[in-house]
Parts: C-alpha cells; sequence; structure tokens
C-alpha cells in the first residue's frame, strides 16, 4: 500500500504591480511605511526614515534613512534596472554624502550588477547594493515579499584592508580592529535586536537602536582598565532632524522612567549628562584589561548581554521619548561603577 502523500501547495510568482501599481506612490510609501525588511536583508540594523522624495539638486530621491553607519539612500524602480536609475543613483548619494546606496528594481541586468560591483571596488566609505524584489505566494495565500541582494560590497576585501591598514598603524590599532571583529562574531550568534555595526581599529562599536541622534554602543578604556556598554545621545546627529532639540533635553526626558528602566533591566546604570559636550549617555561598566586577549571571551559575552538587554527595554522609549524643554543635564553618577 502506498504511502499518504504529503499535501503539498505550489509556490505561484505575483507581479509587483498588483500589490504597487506606481513605483513613487506606492511602492516607495510602503517602503517608508515598512523598512524592516530592507534593514534585515541588508544586515544594516534599525532603521529611520529621514524623508521621501527628497530633492537633490533638480532631483528627487526616493527615500532616505538614517541608520547607525550614516545615511542610507535608497532608489527603487519595478522594472528591469536601467542607465537612467544608475545615474539618478549615484546622483542622490552623492548629494546625500551617503555611506549606503541601495538600488531596489524587479530585475538586475548584468551590466548594472557589474557597474554596482565596480563602485564597491573603488570606494572603501559607501557601500552598495543591488536587491532585487520579488512576491510569492502559496496557492491562494497573501503575496510574502522576498528581497535578493544580488550585488553587495566585498566586505572581506574591505576587512583584509582594514586590518592591513590597522596593522602598518600600530599594534594596538590592530588589536582594537580584532577585538570589535571578536565582538560582531558573539552578537551576531546570539540573534538578539543588538546589531553590531562593521568592526573599525578605535575604541568603540556603535549599535543601532532605531532613532537618529540615539545609539548603543560598546567602548574599552584600557588606562583605567575598564569596558562599558551604553546608549549615547549626540547633537550633532539629533540636528540632522528637522526642529533640533538638543541631546540634555532628551535626556532628562528619559531620566525621568530611570527608575522602571534600572529595574526592567536588572541593572543599576550611570546616568552621565556631561555638561557642556552637546551629548550625554546612559551606561554601565564592568572592570577588566580589554587589552588582555585571554579574557576577551568574557568580556564579549558581558558586553553582548549588556547591549542585548538595553537595546529591549531602551529601544520602546527612545522611539517614543519626547523632550524635556529647559532641562539642564547634569552628571548623576560620576564613578563608573562595575557590574
Amino acid at each position: 500500500m502506498d504511502a499518504e502523500q504529503p499535501n503539498l501547495g505550489k509556490f505561484q510568482r505575483v507581479e509587483l504591480r498588483e500589490a504597487w501599481p506606481n513605483e513613487a506612490s506606492d511602492l516607495t510609501p510602503w517602503l517608508a511605511r515598512n523598512p524592516e525588511p530592507l534593514a534585515d536583508a541588508l544586515g544594516l540594523g534599525d532603521l529611520e526614515v529621514e524623508d521621501t522624495e527628497k530633492s537633490v539638486g533638480s532631483y528627487r530621491a526616493d527615500l532616505v534613512l538614517a541608520g547607525v553607519e550614516g545615511t542610507v539612500v535608497v532608489e527603487n524602480q519595478l522594472d528591469h534596472t536601467d542607465h537612467d536609475h544608475l545615474g539618478k543613483l549615484i546622483t542622490y548619494g552623492a548629494g546625500e554624502r551617503a555611506r549606503t546606496v541601495v538600488w531596489i528594481a524587479r530585475r538586475f541586468r548584468d551590466e548594472h550588477r557589474a557597474a554596482l560591483d565596480w563602485l564597491n571596488d573603488i570606494t572603501e566609505d559607501t557601500d552598495f547594493f543591488g536587491v532585487e524584489l520579488e512576491l510569492w505566494r502559496i496557492d491562494d495565500s497573501k503575496p510574502a515579499l522576498r528581497m535578493n541582494v544580488v550585488a553587495k560590497p566585498n566586505n572581506w576585501s574591505r576587512e583584509a584592508a582594514r586590518t592591513r591598514q590597522a596593522s602598518e598603524s600600530s599594534p594596538g590599532k590592530e588589536a582594537e580592529l580584532r577585538y570589535w571583529t571578536a565582538l560582531r562574531e558573539v552578537l551576531l550568534a546570539t540573534e538578539g535586536p543588538a546589531r553590531p555595526t562593521k568592526p573599525l581599529p578605535q575604541n568603540w562599536m556603535n549599535v543601532s537602536i532605531g532613532r537618529t541622534g540615539f545609539r548603543l554602543g560598546a567602548g574599552t578604556n584600557s588606562r583605567d582598565s575598564w569596558i562599558r556598554a551604553e546608549l549615547y545621545l549626540d547633537d550633532g546627529d539629533l540636528k540632522k532632524r528637522p526642529g533640533f532639540v538638543g541631546a540634555d533635553a532628551y535626556f532628562a526626558a528619559l531620566e525621568q522612567s530611570r527608575e522602571a528602566i534600572e529595574r526592567e533591566l536588572d541593572l543599576s546604570l550611570n546616568w552621565e549628562g556631561l555638561p557642556n559636550s552637546g551629548s550625554c549617555r546612559v551606561a554601565t561598566y564592568r572592570e577588566c584589561d580589554p587589552t588582555d586577549e585571554s579574557d576577551w571571551p568574557k568580556q564579549h559575552e558581558w558586553l553582548a548581554d549588556r547591549l542585548n538587554r538595553m537595546h529591549r527595554v531602551l529601544a520602546p522609549h527612545v522611539r517614543g521619548l519626547k523632550p524635556l524643554e529647559g532641562a539642564d543635564a547634569d552628571s548623576t553618577d560620576r564613578d563608573p561603577p562595575s557590574s
């Protein structure tokens, strides 16, 4: 007797224009309301929409977003790629001094995919991505989105170049790069909400929390022997938003929820106003030697735990936070405690 055959559905491709009849009036607004699929596909962490159809000279960029590493410019189309959109993509990226440039299309022609690969080869500080947009359904189900990344930076060669440059610069810079590279791997393995940026030869690494002017971060101090996980508020980034309000006003508003935040985190935090610096931080510290490579696994485990916890608890507060007008932030805690 034959075994009963499984009752499986059939994949069917859905035309993009069934969901988005028009690029400007349908696809762009949808991407602005739903940046998460793009962020996940590209590994960019949280993205915040800054503007749609933004004027760049006499042209208009489809979508401009803020990421933890800088501005993200998106050019999208519902058809096959063409030279016109390639030119616009480069123009918008240059006009916005973008850190990341994304081209979304139904299908990429070979020559345009090669153009993005070439741009990635010749640029060090800007990443170019090509993303093919697809919709699929199973039988009569609702359409499901799929984003296929068909062009992206050669991260291996860039990481190798950064490592070589750091090594040639100084042993300390090379060690910093290795420190953050190792932490990045730990964070990715946890599959938590804290998504790391690319490691660089410096004494900190940033993590997006979904709002311009706010970011999570990890830092080290070999002189005083500590590492730190923090939420950082910065005037320089906040000035990118319309109706600029300083970091101290947001810091004061957030500090009103200090007791609830620390209870939910199960951590005692330093609330550091950093007067006259244009920045504020909420941080937790651990006393240790960041130059002791044998201790790195414990340090990275601690940082990953704190960053993931802080992201889960603080992200909802940050996204809905309104500044406390007339606030004058001051440093509540002076000495970094161990946690």
